[in-house]
């Protein structure tokens, strides 16, 4: 059965975010039965007011036009994979709130057992850009996939040395596909299509915005295994919430502590491991 318009319709014309997409599953099964009910039986759910619940019937009026969406997607190269779907990364269905679907361009899903998140601040040192571009590549020969964030800084150096180590890498935006935040990234992010995948939860032409760019922590950190902070400074909120994610799904947190510097007390909460170079991916690798 092929949901991807259903999903869409009640994602993006409906507004069900993913917790209420869960509990329309749950409740009717399937998206497709969700337009099989009538509107006092979707009323009836926890934390549903009227105006919402006739939101979500009359978004099923859109379905033709979404069937063309789709179509022209695909004729874009960009493809569709909803959490009913086979390819649909498992790791994903585990996390609280996984995205309902995610739209990508690349190979998606990659084959491979191992998958570790680079993050860190978007302000780097000379020798944070140094060691992500190291641990990207690191990582690549030793077959894991790196996910980060296409941000500038040590995302944008993690991806690139995952590249440079001819390995595969995942970019999770805070945007629509049309819509690449930096600009800057954009060349490297037509790289990372033909050596890994551009993912998303947002439709094509959604600008960034700071709560999306959080949001999407989440699925950074719920596509991987353990999460290796490269670098981060004081305040550094982004990074913080990513850590603080993995230590809620069970995920191991590792901090690269460089020499003469104090590890903040608030890694300590989120359990964070230290390591020093890229020989400890080694036991990263096996910790996981």
């Amino acid at each position: 059965m092929d949901y991807r318009k259903y999903v869409i319709a009640l994602r993006e014309e409906g507004g069900v975010g993913p917790k209420t997409f869960q509990l329309l599953l749950s409740v009717f099964g399937s998206p497709e039965n969700v337009y099989k009910k009538t509107l006092e039986e979707i009323k009836e759910l926890p934390r549903m007011s009227p105006e919402k619940a006739e939101r979500i019937l009359t978004s099923q009026d859109k379905l033709s036009d979404i069937e063309k969406h789709i179509l022209f997607l695909e004729k874009e190269g960009i493809g569709i994979s909803t959490i009913l779907d086979e390819n649909y990364p498992s790791s994903l269905r585990q996390i609280n709130n996984p995205p309902p679907l995610l739209y990508y361009m690349g190979e998606f899903p990659i084959q491979s057992k191992t998958f570790v998140a680079l993050v860190g601040t978007t302000e780097p040192t000379e020798e944070g850009k140094k060691n992500a571009v190291l641990f990207g590549k690191a990582l690549a020969s030793r077959g894991a996939v790196v996910v980060s964030g296409l941000a500038k800084g040590i995302d944008k150096e993690s991806h690139m040395g995952a590249l440079i180590g001819e390995g595969k890498t995942y970019a999770v935006l805070g945007s629509g596909l049309n819509s690449l935040y930096p600009r800057e990234n954009i060349h490297l992010a037509k790289e990372i299509t033909g050596n890994g995948a551009l993912l998303t939860e947002y439709p094509l032409n959604t600008p960034v915005n700071v709560g999306q760019l959080m949001s999407r922590n989440r699925i950074i950190v719920g596509l991987s295994q353990a999460v290796v902070v490269v670098e981060t400074m004081s305040g550094a909120t982004g990074v913080m919430d990513a850590a603080q994610r993995a230590k809620n799904q069970g995920k191991p947190v590792f901090l690269v502590k460089k020499e003469g510097f104090l590890v903040d007390p608030l890694w300590k909460d989120v359990g964070a491991l230290i390591i020093r170079n890229v020989q400890d991916l080694d036991m990263v690798l096996k910790y996981i």
